[in-house]
């Protein structure tokens, strides 16, 4: 590209000769270029008229050397508002401008925003200014992808003289240069009113045409740089929402005569609100909390952590099942924040007894499965709303007596949504198959659960978290 430039700049010189321009020539070969090339005065390089064009080639080939010089400037940032200013205090000084403005591409509205502005009335351009595709001589260079050079601005039919009389600035000569990504343009740049008064020229858009190439490659480097940040702060939220999560769920099984427990958690990669709790009422009780709350990542994952403490401390104060139900609704109403709910369901067992009773606000039905008796049950008999809904709720508690060897799955919306590759959901129908397939034990449950939900969903990703709590009553 730049030895391009140096045979236009050569051709220019008419009455050189053909021996002194090869001169010329091998002389910039074998030197660096980025050094000024200087003239001899005791020989000069052109004939008759050559010292004007001799004069013309030595500045515009400092131009150059100032663009590669500068392209180094422009591109030794990575965060996009520091790269915008560098493109344009170069782009100003090399073109020596009065003013100058930047504009990129707005990916949702398709308008050119003004990002960046130097100059007497820079200050009026910020507060992101629009323009849109074909308005003006920015919006035509956006639409067309090609510079325009504008010697007269006010005797040009697609300039568009507003914001002059807005600010009392005067407009005379424009050179606007898109910033392209192969084909796809990306923002405009303009410089505006050489300082000297002259127009700019020719040479002076293949100057910022060469500064656009270099700063279009620039601001998508920064953009991309900003998206891995971006990404690494939500994998970073992620992970901390997981282990909020994991350290509010028990580290071990409770123990309780006449009753076994397992429980299993497998979260999404997307984390959701999960929980669940065993929580020792007294000597003889066991309370067994599992629920969800609405949403998902790290607000979802602190309102469940705040959520279980709350639970956990009032149920062990408030021994009226009913009133414990109404003051966590209220708690919840109070707390919740952008409609955020609760669907919970609580089950109490006693010790070496079968008597249980158990609340339901809104979440999946208890299922209850006695192999030895071939008893497949889901009692959804009971329920409320979900708890953050609508205050002043009643929940009733629902009382069941457990035959010796019944195992009772309580578990979350992640396993009724689990899908296969056919788009299908397991359902009931699918549960009541997978635990009538074997032993009402716990732990063979638990087991068997696990494999046949893995074999169902085969490698379609998993869209929520699942979890499984499972207590079988074991007999006195």
């Amino acid at each position: 590209m730049y030895w391009s430039m140096f045979d236009r700049l050569f051709s220019g010189v008419h009455n050189a000769s053909a021996k002194r321009k090869a001169t010329l020539c091998d002389s910039l070969e074998n030197r660096d270029f980025m050094d000024t090339p200087k003239i001899s005065h005791s020989e000069p390089v052109v004939e008759t008229g050559g010292s004007a064009a001799a004069e013309k080639m030595c500045a515009r080939l400092a131009s150059l050397k100032e663009c590669l010089r500068v392209s180094g400037l422009i591109n030794s940032s990575l965060e996009l508002d520091q790269v915008l200013e560098n493109i344009m205090t170069t782009s100003r000084s090399i073109l020596k401008a009065d003013a100058c403005s930047l504009m990129l591409v707005e990916e949702k509205s398709g308008e050119l925003v003004f990002e960046v502005a130097q100059g007497p009335v820079a200050d009026k351009l910020k507060g992101g200014m629009r323009i849109s595709r074909g308005q003006g001589i920015a919006g035509r260079v956006f639409e067309s992808g090609e510079s325009l050079l504008i010697e007269n601005a006010y005797e040009d039919p697609r300039f568009d003289p507003e914001f002059d009389r807005r600010t009392g600035y005067r407009t005379r000569s424009i050179l606007c240069v898109p910033l392209k990504i192969k084909e796809r343009v990306i923002g405009v740049s303009q410089v505006i009113n050489r300082l000297d008064g002259s127009d700019f020229s020719e040479e002076d858009r293949e100057t910022l045409t060469l500064l656009c190439a270099n700063a279009a490659v620039a601001v998508e480097n920064a953009r991309l740089h900003q998206k891995i940040l971006h990404a690494r702060q939500i994998e970073q939220d992620m992970a901390f929402a997981k282990s909020v999560q994991l350290s509010f769920l028990p580290r071990a099984m409770p123990k309780l005569d006449g009753f076994g427990f397992c429980a299993h958690y497998q979260p999404a990669r997307e984390i959701g609100g999960d929980f669940y709790d065993f929580i020792p009422l007294d000597g003889d009780r066991l309370g067994i909390l599992i629920g969800d709350v609405s949403g998902k990542g790290v607000p979802a994952a602190l309102f469940m952590a705040r959520f279980t403490t709350d639970f956990h401390l009032l149920a062990i104060r408030e021994k009226d099942p009913e009133k414990l139900m109404r003051r966590i609704n209220e708690t919840v109403c109070e707390q919740s924040c952008r409609g955020m709910f609760v669907t919970l369901l609580y089950m109490v067992f006693e010790k070496n007894s079968g008597e249980a009773f158990y609340m339901n606000a809104g979440h999946l039905p208890p299922v209850l499965w006695n192999s030895s008796r071939g008893e497949y049950a889901v009692l959804n008999r009971h329920g409320g709303p979900p708890l953050g809904i609508m205050p002043d709720q009643r929940y009733t508690p629902a009382r069941l007596s457990l035959a010796p060897g019944t195992c009772v799955l309580l578990a979350t919306d992640g396993l009724m949504e689990a899908k296969n590759r056919c788009g299908e959901f397991p359902g009931l129908e699918g549960i009541e198959k997978w635990l009538r397939a074997g032993s009402s034990d716990a732990e063979s449950v638990l087991s068997r659960l696990s494999i046949s939900l893995s074999q169902f969903s085969g490698e379609c990703p998993q869209s929520d978290d699942i979890t499984l709590v499972l207590a079988q009553y074991r007999g006195a």
